[in-house]
């Protein structure tokens, strides 16, 4: 428990002011770029191939349509991974601008190199998308990427989605990144992506509900945070470098439905056992089941 407490109070000290925040960015940088300049962790490809066939067993997809993959951090992993089996438009949205040009080649020469033996496809299929990874590995930029791939890139400190059109996008796609949006903010941002969906169009999101602050301390249970009070949480363990909203599936589906979407699909991606935890009263209106949940893929879609 003492590398949760270090970490927790480590990162407290990084989101003191505005300053602390873009050191702890550029030290993440700096790391992030040595840890994209190793091997691609086999759960990439996994988790990207999940995704993918969850929206298309829900005909969320077809060459020709627009999306956004919100969060899209620094090599545009689960949009690359969309493109290479689809010739689609990808909005690119970020908070902030982390990206590393580098990083993003040695992503997309290790998905070059190991498309055929990590993924399970119509080896024509297979074919296609490696010849359209060598053509990206000969860019030089991010730029001439993009115009080869069709990805637009989109800053937006606020996180709003003012900068896309109404009814514009056909499909919305994130990984891991709904439970950093802060808690107050989700039912504003549900609204904003009705907005800028077309009638029908589809949100499929992998929500993560593991505290974070065991990334560096693997013998803490993986939902620890079900422990703590709010006032406890918000004193001595939440920071603003690495923000959770703690919100669990059922807050993140009211959110959507509230905003009129249908809920299409719910998938537990991995689980974890709570019963052993003592469950702080403010969680313990949540049924067992569902505070077992550390992955879910969420699919809504608004209506026709």
């Amino acid at each position: 428990m003492y590398k949760y407490r270090l970490a927790a109070t480590a990162l407290k000290v990084f989101s003191v002011n505005e300053l602390t925040r873009k050191t702890y960015r550029a030290l993440g940088n700096v790391l992030g770029g040595k840890q994209r300049g190793s091997s691609v962790q086999s759960h990439y490809f996994s988790r990207a191939e999940g995704n993918l066939r969850a929206i298309e067993e829900c005909g969320a997809i077809a060459d020709g349509m627009q999306l956004v993959e919100l969060g899209t951090g620094w090599v545009h992993w689960e949009a690359m991974f969309t493109r290479l089996f689809y010739d689609v438009k990808i909005k690119l949205f970020d908070v902030w601008d982390n990206r590393q040009f580098q990083g993003f080649l040695h992503y997309v020469g290790e998905l070059r190199h190991r498309l055929a033996s990590e993924i399970k496809r119509d080896p024509e299929a297979i074919k296609k998308a490696e010849a359209l990874l060598d053509r990206v590995l000969e860019t030089k930029s991010f730029e001439e990427a993009y115009a080869l791939l069709g990805f637009e890139y989109i800053i937006e400190p606020t996180g709003s989605l003012r900068a896309i059109e109404d009814g514009s996008v056909d499909l919305v796609i994130s990984s891991d990144v709904m439970e950093h949006v802060p808690r107050d903010a989700v039912p504003a941002l549900c609204a904003d992506l009705k907005r800028i969906l077309r009638p029908g169009g589809h949100v499929s999101q992998q929500i993560v509900y593991v505290d974070h602050l065991t990334i560096y301390d693997r013998a803490v249970h993986p939902k620890n945070y079900l422990r703590y009070s709010d006032r406890q949480w918000r004193w001595w363990l939440q920071n603003d470098v690495q923000y959770i909203n703690l919100l669990q599936p059922s807050d993140f589906q009211k959110a959507f439905t509230s905003n009129g979407f249908e809920i299409v699909n719910v998938e537990n991606v991995q689980l974890c056992d709570s019963s052993k935890l003592k469950i702080d009263e403010r969680f313990r209106h949540y049924p067992r089941e569902e505070l077992d949940v550390a992955v879910d893929r969420l699919i809504v879609k608004t209506p026709s």
